[in-house]
């Protein structure tokens, strides 16, 4: 090897080295940002009121409802069931809610990257399917007529 070559070879190498510094620097700015942007969702909060204004719902980000406010007339607004029912419309606008702010959030960080954990390891859960808009929650059997009433007479149970 002459002369030239190890000097085009040290050129090579601290192009190399540049890259790579570059690579580090960018990592370390995008980890720091993923920081922030867990430490923004982990106190990300949706507040969500029934069209009447006799329910207040609010969730966290996973969705759990971490609070439930019923304005004074409430009671005297609806009956029981209709309450209830009530509170569970608002609290899933209120998770619907989050899941959007969620992904809006997230947006500059699965936009940028295109490229998703199950990508590179097949079975794992990734941030599209997190992120993903759900359906209203039916129970695990999957029985389509989970809330409706039931009868039940004696000898047909």
């Amino acid at each position: 090897m002459n002369a030239t070559d190890v000097g085009s070879m040290r050129g090579r190498v601290e192009v190399l080295r540049a890259q790579i510094d570059s690579m580090q620097v960018e990592l370390l700015e995008r980890t720091r940002s993923l920081a922030d942007l867990q430490e923004k969702i982990a106190r990300a909060t949706a507040t969500v009121h029934s069209s009447d204004g006799s329910v207040e719902v609010v969730v966290d980000a996973s969705g759990a409802t971490v609070g439930v406010t019923l304005s004074a007339s409430a009671y005297g607004k609806h009956s029981p069931a209709a309450l209830g029912n009530l509170i569970l419309a608002t609290a899933t606008s209120a998770a619907e809610d989050m899941r959007r702010q969620v992904a809006e959030m997230s947006s500059p960080f699965t936009e940028a990257a295109r490229i998703d954990l199950p990508d590179l390891v097949p079975g794992v859960l990734g941030l599209r399917e997190i992120l993903a808009p759900r359906p209203a929650s039916v129970p695990a059997g999957g029985d389509e007529n989970w809330d409706r009433t039931v009868l039940r007479s004696s000898g047909n149970v």
